[in-house]
């Protein structure tokens, strides 16, 4: 009887479990109503609290330590750009991952010698160069830039890179440098000019070349033509030193007068009046201009040489004292030019000058051949496209031929290299006599002529009244030759002799003899 007993108590229990959690799982509605009226609502409750009960834990304890990493990235990546597609420009896209990835900002700030120079990173444009400089932001975590390129037109391009990538805040330094590509030969200048340096001793002399005033030694004369000029250093107190330099295109000639005290107070001067037939010749005083005929020339006591110049006609040269406080008269009889040949040698095409006057090209030959070229110094100018002017001065000797040699150096290449040089130390007696090398002028003696080719030269000499004196001299590379030289002086034609008294008297009896025999015939 205990079995049935216990049998039914546990049915009991059963059923009363059951009408308890019927109406729990209705939230609160009554059991029979869930049960027997809605069928499908009582089953959807029922669902919702069984699955929460499940998944949660299940999702959140197998997925958070294996999919939380993933599941981040994934979302930023994919959901983010998608919702911005719809809703942002597209440049905010770019940016935004490109620009600061993980934040922050550095910069390279390019340095360049020239302005105007475009910037460029592997091969994308940045910015110009202003003031000398570029800054350009960039990503401390972005792409690293590898290279940079500098370039503007008409210079050549640079190429480098940073030493690194900038961190945040910092600004990484890179050094170009650009130079001129090589201009054609048509944009530069057809002269190329050389400049004179002049210092004294004393210094603070007065500098005039040509005449002209240039300032107090020392002082540097620059972009003067290749030629020859006259020099001048004045000083209180001095006597003025004069001398003849010559200029070659690049470089520098120097003039260094050693100025000797003039003679103690009062110092006084002399005058000499100078004048030629025909008047309007120019007046060079020991190879500085002075002025035209008729004039006076106020000098220092001492030997001055003078020589006067007009075209047409043969230079004029004598050599004065000038006493203190006296008057002396210069008058030359200018004598008409004798003429001389020159043949000039220099690049076919060139077109040559003789004081300015245009005499025609070089043919085909290489050599023009000049005829009647008034004797005496004259200068030459060569001058062709693309090429410097060749200047001098040459002496044309009367009746002879004079060859001339010029050759031009080609404008915007590598000069040719300058053969080695020694120099001529000449003096004379007298001195200021005019000296040439190769018949080119070169001052007045005595002088010491440098920058003279290696080789055998040939010098001359000339002073009025005296015999001209020519002699070969070999000059050796970085050495200065001597050449002492006594010039003779010219032969005065010997008068014819008069004749003697006893001819005389002779002559006057025998042309009275005659006289008397014909009165007596008539």
């Amino acid at each position: 009887m205990r079995k049935p007993c216990a049998l039914l108590i546990i049915l009991v229990l059963c059923v009363f479990c059951s009408a308890i959690a019927v109406p729990v799982a209705a939230d609160g509605d009554t059991p029979g109503t869930n049960v027997t009226m809605e069928p499908t609502v009582t089953l959807k409750p029922v669902t919702a609290p069984t699955t929460e009960a499940t998944t949660v834990p299940t999702t959140v304890k197998t997925t958070e330590p294996t999919t939380i990493p993933t599941t981040t990235v994934t979302t930023v990546v994919t959901t983010e750009p998608t919702t911005r597609v719809t809703t942002e420009p597209t440049i905010t896209l770019v940016t935004i991952p490109v620009t600061e990835p993980g934040g922050g900002k550095g910069y390279i700030d390019t340095h360049c010698n020239v302005d105007g120079a475009s910037v460029y990173f592997d091969g994308s444009y940045q910015c110009m160069i202003a003031q000398g400089i570029c800054t350009v932001g960039v990503s401390p975590t972005g792409t690293p830039v590898s290279s940079i390129t500098v370039s503007k037109s008409g210079y050549t391009t640079w190429s480098g890179s940073p030493a690194h990538m900038p961190s945040d805040g910092e600004h990484v330094e890179v050094y170009s440098t650009i130079n001129p590509l090589s201009t054609p030969p048509t944009t530069v200048p057809p002269v190329q000019t050389g400049t004179i340096y002049a210092q004294s001793s004393p210094a603070g002399a007065a500098i005039y070349l040509n005449g002209n005033f240039y300032g107090y030694s020392p002082v540097t004369i620059p972009n003067l033509a290749p030629g020859s000029y006259s020099m001048k250093a004045s000083l209180s107190g001095y006597t003025p030193d004069t001398q003849v330099l010559s200029v070659y295109a690049g470089q520098t000639a120097t003039y260094y007068p050693v100025l000797q005290p003039s003679p103690p107070a009062p110092r006084s001067t002399g005058t000499v009046s100078v004048s030629s037939n025909p008047s309007g010749a120019l007046i060079y005083v020991d190879g500085s201009y002075q002025g035209k005929t008729p004039m006076t020339v106020t000098l220092y006591p001492g030997s001055h040489m003078f020589r006067l110049s007009l075209a047409g006609y043969t230079d004029y040269t004598s050599t004065l004292y000038v006493n203190a406080n006296s008057n002396q008269n210069l008058n030359a009889d200018l004598t008409p030019a004798v003429y001389g040949t020159a043949q000039v040698t220099s690049l076919p095409g060139a077109s040559v000058f003789i004081d300015s006057n245009s005499q025609g090209k070089i043919p085909s030959s290489g050599t023009l051949t000049i005829h009647n070229v008034a004797n005496g110094n004259r200068l030459f100018k060569v001058t062709a496209p693309g090429y410097n002017d060749w200047l001098n001065t040459v002496y044309i000797q009367p009746n002879v031929v004079t060859p001339i040699n010029a050759v031009l150096t080609q404008i915007g290449t590598n000069p040719t290299p300058v053969p080695a040089t020694g120099g001529i130390e000449i003096v004379s007696t007298p001195t200021g006599a005019e000296i040439y090398v190769d018949n080119l002028f070169k001052g007045y003696t005595p002088s010491t002529l440098t920058g003279i080719a290696a080789g055998e030269h040939q010098v001359l000499l000339k002073y009025t009244g005296y015999i001209d004196y020519t002699q070969a001299v070999t000059v050796n590379a970085g050495q200065t030759t001597p050449l002492a030289i006594n010039m003779q002086s010219a032969p005065t034609p010997t008068p014819a002799s008069a004749p003697s008294l006893a001819i005389f008297i002779g002559g006057i009896v025998m042309a009275a003899g005659i006289g008397a025999v014909l009165r007596r015939r008539s």
